[in-house]
C-alpha cells in the first residue's frame, strides 16, 4: 500500500509541479504580449484559468492523501485513543463518500452536460475542463482507501502490543 501511494504522490507532485511551472510561463508570456507588444493574447488568460481548474482540483485530491487538508481540530485534540481512531475513520468514510457521490459521480455529469459546449478562445470542449473533478475524486477516494486501510494496519499494531 505505501508503492501505490508512492506512485499516487509522485504523479500527482510531477504533474502539479509542471502545470504550475506551464501556467507561470503562460502567465508571463501574456503580461509580455500586453506590455511590450500592446496586443494582448487572449487564448493564454484562457489556458491559464483551466489549468488552475486543473490545478486546484488535482492538488486538493494530494492532500486529502498527506492528511493535511483544513480541518477543524478541536474535537480531535481532545480525544485520546480509540475514540480518536474511530473519528478519524468516520473522517474517512465521509470522505470516501463525498469523493464518489459528488466529485466522481457527480463530476459526470457536469462533464456529460458540458461536452458539447465549446470554450471561446482555445475551441476547446469545456467537458475536458470539468473532467477535473471526477479525476480529483478518484484520486480522493483511492487516498482515502489508504487511509483508511493504515489506520486498520495502526489498530491491528496496537493490539499485538497489548497481547
Amino acid at each position: 500500500m505505501k508503492t501505490i501511494r508512492k506512485v499516487l504522490d509522485k504523479c500527482l507532485e510531477v504533474f502539479c509541479s509542471a502545470l504550475l511551472a506551464i501556467m507561470i510561463l503562460v502567465v508571463l508570456y501574456q503580461v509580455f504580449t500586453r506590455t511590450v507588444l500592446n496586443n494582448p493574447n487572449t487564448v493564454t488568460e484562457e489556458f491559464v484559468r483551466f489549468g488552475l481548474v486543473w490545478l486546484s482540483m488535482l492538488a486538493s485530491a494530494y492532500v486529502v492523501g498527506k492528511k493535511s487538508h483544513l480541518a477543524v481540530t478541536m474535537l480531535s485534540d481532545n480525544l485520546t485513543g480509540s475514540k480518536k481512531r474511530l473519528l478519524e475513520i468516520v473522517v474517512q468514510v465521509l470522505f470516501l463518500i463525498f469523493a464518489a457521490v459528488i466529485m466522481i459521480f457527480g463530476g459526470w455529469k457536469a462533464v456529460t452536460v458540458t461536452m458539447g459546449q465549446v470554450s471561446p478562445s482555445l475551441s476547446l470542449s469545456m467537458g475536458y475542463v470539468y473532467l477535473a473533478v471526477p479525476v480529483a475524486g478518484v484520486f480522493m477516494f483511492i487516498y482515502s482507501l489508504l487511509n483508511l486501510f493504515d489506520e486498520h494496519q495502526e489498530i491491528e499494531m496496537e493490539k499485538e502490543e497489548v497481547s
